[in-house]
């Protein structure tokens, strides 16, 4: 990743070009929405995602349009968002959120390789519910190959932030932010199984953290 050709014009003071941010904001998410075009026609869907560095994994239904698309090598932008707040202002107009978000730009293959698929369901599983990973059964070579893996090589990437109050206040109503947590509820048990200490561990951190 050389220059970047992807710039951010607006609010430019609030993007970064930091590859290790970059990879830091990849691997504390799972979900990401991926824009393709297919027939002249644009899409955007969100998925399931897990890095290794800076390749994403992605893995579906070999019929899946999204899926088809990656492993031709056609370009694709995939898009992470992180919510951290609700801005409020006395100026109606100058509501906004307080967010992290990353745009990447790249072009994807398929994965073909039996042990780089089941790695990558590896991590997914680890990124997903740490410790889950020991007490799960692994797939069959025709559960293996019955599942499409795609990855993407990432090319090109901006990231942009808000963060603090309001841009403009008037001091004429209540203003400030109403933080946004991502909380893990309580486990619901669909199996007379005892709910194991990993997912009380994951539960009892109550919200993600950096």
């Amino acid at each position: 990743m050389g220059e970047h050709k992807v710039k951010v014009t607006r609010y430019s003071e609030r993007a970064s070009y930091d590859r290790n941010e970059l990879i830091s904001i990849l691997s504390r998410n799972f979900l990401c929405h991926v824009g393709f075009m297919d027939n002249n026609e644009p899409y955007v869907i969100p998925m399931l995602y897990v890095n290794d560095n800076d390749t994403i994994y992605m893995h579906g239904s070999p019929e899946s349009r999204l899926i088809r698309v990656i492993g031709s090598g056609s370009p694709v932008v995939i898009a992470i968002t992180e919510i951290h707040g609700i801005v409020l202002s006395s100026n109606l107009c100058g509501n906004s959120i307080n967010y992290t978000s990353a745009i990447v730009y790249g072009k994807g293959s398929f994965v073909d390789d039996p042990g780089e698929k089941l790695h990558a369901f590896r991590l997914m599983m680890n990124r997903l519910v740490p410790g889950r990973l020991g007490d799960v059964d692994l797939p069959t070579t025709d559960e293996l190959n019955s599942v499409a893996m795609v990855r993407v090589k990432i090319e090109d990437f901006s990231i942009k932030r808000r963060s603090g109050g309001p841009t403009v206040t008037r001091n004429k109503h209540w203003e400030g932010v109403i933080p946004i947590l991502m909380v893990y509820g309580d486990p619901i048990t669909t199996n007379n199984k005892p709910i194991p200490k990993y997912i009380m561990d994951l539960i009892a951190l109550r919200w993600r953290k950096d």
